[in-house]
């Protein structure tokens, strides 16, 4: 049930992606284009599918009307195959497309624990799901590291390669945080009228392990797009009110918002948004 470690070496093996204006006319000139393109600007953060910053501490996020990919990373501390895979997956948040195509999540497993390392960020529900993934025939096997992307197993031809982003249509998700509340609505489109879940997480970036014992002893770890914390929400209509969830008291350098629908008893993401938050908003565990 657990993968075994010969699952994890194979898998591994295929993993290894101000300025002064000057006078005159010439002036006139250099202020008229600097206007123009501030406008420009203005058009595109107007524009553009993202996360959209509102009065006081309200943030709304759209996926927009293509369908956004979610990149899972099942991993654990206790496995020497993983810290290729982690950077990779870290490499995300220098992409110009992160949150736009891209959603990551890194979900830590805890069936490498007996190695000798408790990875602090493994939960029971991460094991299930990966294991959901192989019963609906979505993956061979349960192991790490392990990519899935749009609910299927992928594995990166290069270090430096990135799924083809999926322009097809998809229905529009948009989420909207005002302070810990989140409202999320979900357009029909492709989706129909069936019954959808509703999928939150809470992310934490630049998190630090220095790693003591197992088979990555002596290593230090930097993880980012960490699920520190994961709800499912059931609900008709395509619309969900919740609040974000609490995460354990850990040093996370900043902290994002996922979200995203799936249907009941299959965890494939059908669509999906996401974007930094401050921490003010995250709730920790005591």
């Amino acid at each position: 049930m657990t993968g075994s470690p010969t699952d994890k070496k194979a898998a591994a093996s295929q993993t290894t992606g101000r300025l002064r204006p000057p006078g005159g006319e010439r002036g006139r000139a250099w202020v008229d284009a600097r206007a123009g393109i501030g406008t420009l600007l203005l058009l595109i953060l107007v524009t553009a599918p993202m996360v959209a910053v509102s009065a006081g501490r309200n943030l709304s996020f759209d996926s927009g009307t293509h369908r956004v990919m979610v990149v899972e990373l099942y991993t654990s501390e206790g496995c020497s195959s993983c810290p290729p895979a982690d950077a990779y997956l870290n490499s995300f948040a220098a992409r110009p497309d992160l949150w736009t195509d891209f959603v990551p999540l890194a979900f830590h497993v805890d069936y490498w624990d007996y190695l000798g390392w408790r990875d602090r960020f493994a939960a029971p529900a991460n094991d299930a799901r990966q294991r959901r993934y192989v019963a609906l025939g979505r993956m061979s096997a349960v192991y790490t590291p392990a990519f899935v992307v749009n609910g299927r197993g992928w594995r990166p031809a290069r270090r430096d390669a990135a799924p083809v982003p999926d322009q097809a249509a998809a229905p529009r998700l948009r989420v909207q945080l005002a302070g810990p509340r989140v409202e999320a609505r979900l357009s029909h489109g492709a989706a129909g009228p069936r019954p959808l879940e509703f999928h939150l997480a809470v992310l934490g970036m630049g998190l630090h392990s220095h790693i003591r014992a197992g088979e990555n002893r002596g290593r230090d770890a930097t993880h980012d797009f960490v699920v520190l914390a994961h709800t499912q929400h059931a609900g008709g209509g395509h619309r969900w009110s919740t609040a974000l969830p609490a995460v354990p008291a850990v040093a996370a350098r900043r902290y994002a918002l996922a979200a995203w629908v799936s249907r009941p008893g299959d965890p494939t993401p059908l669509q999906a948004t996401g974007g930094y938050i401050p921490a003010s908003l995250v709730e920790k565990k005591r």
